[in-house]
């Protein structure tokens, strides 16, 4: 299967599966594809640095949303530069059904968010799918779906109403939504 068949079914379970299912069958696959001792690698990354940062961040982004009434908050990051993180927060919305995702190169508010060097890391040493091909797309799989599932916690924890909720990497499409 292409990266991106696997993207596409990863985004179907998001709304079908709890965080821990999603990411368990991600460890397998990675597991199984690219060896335990990546897999494990890749799993034994401590997130909650990178977590506490997203909840410093995700709420400055849920107060210009409230204050504005804006649509939908669209989380990217840059696997290629560290991956680096901004919040955008975009005063349009299309559901993922409507297949446009065009909304989200429009915002009326960009936040700061963390950056994740072991991520960014092992992303170096595979590339995204290009060095033995299966190995990398399994590689790359696990670390999007760890980054999707550390957003997805930190949002369910915060006890506000959030508007839609999406995330992608640099030029992603279709990009995620966490919470439609």
């Amino acid at each position: 299967m292409d990266i991106f068949d696997y993207l596409e079914e990863m985004q179907v379970e998001l709304f079908q599966k709890s965080f821990e299912e999603i990411e368990a069958k991600y460890y397998q696959l990675c597991s199984t594809i690219a060896g335990d001792n990546v897999a494990e690698r890749i799993r034994n990354i401590n997130l909650d640095i990178l977590q506490t940062k997203l909840k410093s961040s995700l709420p400055k982004a849920l107060y210009i949303a409230n204050e504005q009434s804006v649509e939908a908050i669209y989380f990217e990051y840059d696997m290629d530069n560290e991956w680096e993180s901004t919040f955008f927060v975009c005063d349009e919305y299309s559901s993922l059904s409507e297949e446009d995702d065009d909304w989200d190169s429009e915002w009326i508010a960009e936040i700061e968010g963390p950056i994740n060097r072991e991520f960014a890391q092992i992303y170096q040493e595979n590339g995204f799918d290009e060095t033995e091909k299966a190995k990398a797309k399994a590689v790359t799989l696990f670390l999007v779906i760890r980054t999707v599932t550390a957003l997805g916690t930190v949002a369910q924890s915060m006890k506000v109403n959030v508007p839609p909720l999406c995330i992608g990497f640099h030029d992603q499409d279709p990009i995620m939504r966490i919470k439609e």
